[in-house]
C-alpha cells in the first residue's frame, strides 16, 4: 500500500521515488518505535538514502509526518468518494451504498497498517500544527459523509431523515475509536472486519424510524 503516500506520479514533486521511499520509512519507524523516538538517522536507514537525501525532501521529521499523513488521507478519501460514485451508480440500496463508501474507508486503512498506525496514533503525538491538520481531514470525511447522507435524505425521505453534521461527526469519531482499538492491539489488518458495525452505525443514525 505504498502508493498511499508515494508522489511518484505527482508532477510537482522531483524525485518522487525516493520522496515517497523517505515517507514510507518514516510510517515504518513510527510503529516500531514511535515518533517522538524516531530520528532522521532512522528515516535515513529505513528509506536506503543519506540524511542529506532526507533533508533534501524535508526540512525536519515534522514536514515529514504531515506530507506522509496529508498524502495518506488525500489518496484515502478520494477512494471513498469514488467507491460511493460507483455505488450510486450502480443502483445499489442505500444501505449497501453507505457500507461501500464506508468499506473503501476501512479497507484502505487495513492495507496499509504503517499508515493506519501513523493516521490513528502518531500524529496526535506530533504537535499542534499536526493536530490541526488531522482536524482538518477528520472535517474533510465528515463532510464528505454529510455530502452523502444529504443526497440519500432527498433520495429515500420515507427512509432517510437528514441529520446534523454533529452528529455525524459523534459517529465519524466512533468509528475512528474502533479503527484505533484495532491498531492499538496490532490488529490493523483486520479494520476491514468493522465495516458492518460502522456501517451499522451510520444507517442507525440515517434511517427513520
Amino acid at each position: 500500500m505504498r502508493n498511499l503516500v508515494d508522489p511518484a506520479d505527482d508532477p510537482s514533486v522531483d524525485d518522487g521515488h525516493r520522496r515517497g521511499r523517505i515517507l514510507w520509512a518514516l510510517a515504518s519507524c513510527m510503529i516500531e518505535k514511535g515518533y517522538q523516538a524516531t530520528t532522521i538517522s532512522d528515516i535515513a536507514r529505513e528509506a536506503r538514502v543519506s540524511k542529506t537525501v532526507v533533508y533534501a525532501h524535508f526540512r525536519d521529521k515534522e514536514q515529514c509526518l504531515l506530507e506522509l499523513y496529508s498524502r495518506a488521507n488525500d489518496n484515502v478519501l478520494t477512494r471513498v468518494r469514488q467507491a460511493q460514485e460507483k455505488a450510486r451508480e450502480a443502483g445499489l440500496p442505500w444501505r449497501d451504498r453507505l457500507r461501500e463508501g464506508i468499506g473503501a474507508y476501512l479497507e484502505t486503512l487495513a492495507t496499509g497498517p504503517e499508515v493506519a498506525w501513523a493516521a490513528l496514533v502518531e500524529v496526535q503525538a506530533a504537535g499542534r500544527t499536526a493536530l490541526a491538520l488531522r482536524r482538518s481531514m477528520m472535517d474533510r470525511y465528515v463532510d464528505l459523509l454529510c455530502e452523502v447522507a444529504d443526497g440519500l435524505a432527498d433520495e429515500h425521505p420515507d427512509e432517510v431523515r437528514p441529520v446534523d453534521r454533529d452528529l455525524v461527526l459523534a459517529a465519524v469519531g466512533g468509528i475512528n475509536e474502533i479503527m484505533l482499538a484495532r491498531v492499538e492491539r496490532g490488529e490493523a489488518e483486520k479494520i476491514r472486519q468493522d465495516a458492518g458495525v460502522a456501517t451499522a452505525a451510520v444507517v442507525g443514525l440515517l434511517e427513520r424510524r
